[in-house]
């Protein structure tokens, strides 16, 4: 009968080892857990911004000109084609963002106050999203991405 009682305390300290052994690991298997998770989110936060400012950058180099020889400046406030499309591409960014379109020169990268055919129509958004994982949110805050388009005016 002694032999039960034993093994009996045996097994019931091995389960308290388990779960001791069990507690230790799991904050730390989900910290990384969470982790994988921020990396993906920042992940996604990037092709989002990249895919929009290619899309904004497209319409802007279709619109932000004149063939009768005005060329306007080309950002949001002045040309409502480029305005509507940085609200349509608002919708697949994961927080808020900023925008600047400007004109650059075709010889290299000086900003004009026009844009011309031949000239580059370079679009920059910086999107930013808050962290999830506990430690790492609150070393980093939230998180900006930065993407920048650039597509020449062709017509």
């Amino acid at each position: 009968m002694s032999r039960v009682i034993v093994g009996s305390t045996t097994r019931r300290g091995k389960r308290g080892q388990s779960l001791v052994e069990f507690a230790l690991v799991l904050p730390v298997f989900l910290l990384v857990v969470l982790a994988i998770v921020d990396g993906g989110r920042a992940i996604f936060a990037y092709n989002g911004s990249s895919q929009a400012a290619r899309n904004v950058a497209r319409v802007a180099s279709v619109n932000c000109f004149d063939p009768n020889g005005v060329y306007p400046p080309c950002d949001k406030s002045s040309d409502p084609a480029v305005a509507s499309a940085i609200a349509a591409q608002q919708v697949s960014l994961v927080g808020p963002a900023t925008w600047t379109v400007t004109c650059v020169d075709s010889s290299g990268n000086t900003p004009t106050p026009a844009c011309a055919i031949g000239d580059y129509v370079k679009v920059t958004v910086t999107a930013t999203f808050k962290l999830i994982t506990p430690g790492v949110s609150l070393a980093f805050g939230t998180v900006g991405v930065t993407s920048t388009s650039t597509q020449q005016i062709l017509q």
